[in-house]
C-alpha cells in the first residue's frame, strides 16, 4: 500500500521543510534538505517526487527526470503523478502519461470541496455547456432530446448528472474515486429517488467494456479526459455500446500544436485535429466541434473544445 508518508516524523518534518522553501522560491535549500532526506531514506517517493519540482525549478530538467523515473522504480502504480511531469518536460510520450492511481487519489482527497470549488472558484460550466451543445444539436436535425440510457464518464460528484437528469431515462455513472461515487450515490432527484440508477468505481475505459454492446443512447464525459492521454481506447469502447445514431458528448483541454500535450496544470490538451481523427478511427462522425472554455485557472479561461460525435 502506497503511503505518501516516510515512516520516520523527523524525515516527513524535513520533507515539509524542503517544501515550504520551494514554496518560497528557494529549490537549492530545498535540494540541500531532501539530499539529507533521501541519504537516510532512499525508498522515500514522495521525497523523490519533490526533489524532482526543486530540480526543474533550476531548471534541470535531466536531474529533475531522474528523480521522477526513481519514483516510478519505487512506487510503479505512479500514485505521485511522475509519468504526468516526466510528459510535462518532454521526457516522455503524453500518450503514456496516463496515471489512474494518481488521479484516484487526487479526487479522493478533494471530494469534499469538490463542488463548491469548482463551481464557485473555477467557474465550471462543462455540464450546463455540454446539455445545451446537446439541446442545440437535437433542435437542428428534429430529435427530441431523450436518452433512454446514458452513460456519464468520470461523473465525479454527479454534476453532469444532474444538468442532465430529466432527459434521461437509465443514467449509469463511473468515477476512479470511491469518495466521489460516495458523494454522487448520496445525491437524489425529485421525489427522492436516486439521482444515478447504477453507479461503479472503476476507469472509463473499463466501464465501458463491463457494458453491453449498443447499450447507450448517450455517453457523455464533462472535462474528464483531462486527465487521460490516449483517448482513443475510450472512443473505440465508446462506439462500441451506442446505438447507431447514439451520441457522443463530451469536454477536452486543447492546444494549438499537435497531438496530445501534457500542460503545467498536469492536464492533458488535445489537439482538434488529433480529436477528429481518432473519433473517426472509432467509427465515430463529429457532429459539433467548438471552442468552448470550460473553467477560468489561475484568472484565464483555460482553451477548450466541446465535441458531439454520432454512432453512425
Amino acid at each position: 500500500m502506497y503511503s505518501a508518508s516516510s515512516g520516520d516524523e523527523r524525515l516527513d518534518r524535513r520533507y515539509a521543510w524542503a517544501e515550504a522553501a520551494l514554496k518560497d522560491g528557494d529549490p537549492q535549500a530545498a535540494i540541500d534538505i531532501l539530499d539529507q532526506t533521501l541519504a537516510e531514506n532512499y525508498g522515500f517517493t514522495a521525497a523523490w517526487h519533490l526533489y524532482g519540482l526543486a530540480q526543474e525549478a533550476l531548471g534541470h530538467n535531466e536531474e529533475a527526470a531522474t528523480a521522477w523515473r526513481q519514483c516510478l522504480d519505487l512506487d510503479p502504480n505512479d500514485h505521485v503523478g511522475a509519468k504526468l511531469d516526466l510528459a510535462r518536460i518532454g521526457a516522455l510520450p503524453a500518450e503514456q502519461a496516463t496515471s489512474e492511481n494518481f488521479s484516484g487519489a487526487l479526487f479522493d482527497g478533494y471530494a469534499e470541496r469538490f463542488d463548491s470549488h469548482l463551481v464557485g472558484t473555477l467557474q465550471y460550466q462543462a455540464p450546463a455547456l455540454l446539455k445545451e451543445a446537446l439541446a442545440r444539436f437535437c433542435a437542428q436535425i428534429g430529435r427530441p432530446l431523450r436518452f433512454e440510457t446514458a452513460y456519464d464518464l468520470g461523473c465525479g460528484t454527479g454534476l453532469m448528472g444532474e444538468a442532465i437528469r430529466a432527459e434521461v431515462g437509465f443514467l449509469a455513472g463511473c468515477d476512479l474515486s470511491p469518495r466521489m461515487i460516495a458523494k454522487a450515490q448520496a445525491k437524489t432527484r425529485e421525489g427522492g429517488s436516486p439521482l444515478y440508477d447504477k453507479l461503479a468505481t472503476a476507469g472509463l475505459t473499463a466501464f465501458l467494456a463491463s457494458r453491453p454492446d449498443t447499450s447507450a443512447d448517450l455517453v457523455i464525459a464533462a472535462d474528464v479526459f483531462v486527465y487521460l492521454g490516449d483517448l482513443a481506447p475510450c472512443f473505440h469502447q465508446s462506439a462500441r455500446v451506442l446505438k447507431a445514431g447514439g451520441l457522443f458528448a463530451f469536454t477536452v483541454q486543447s492546444h494549438d500544436g499537435e497531438g496530445i500535450a501534457v500542460g503545467q496544470d498536469r492536464r492533458f490538451a488535445h489537439a482538434e485535429d488529433w480529436v477528429r481523427e481518432a473519433l473517426v478511427e472509432a467509427g465515430l462522425k463529429p457532429v459539433l466541434v467548438e471552442p468552448q472554455s470550460t473553467r477560468i485557472d489561475r484568472g484565464q479561461p483555460v482553451p477548450g473544445l466541446l465535441v458531439i460525435a454520432e454512432r453512425r
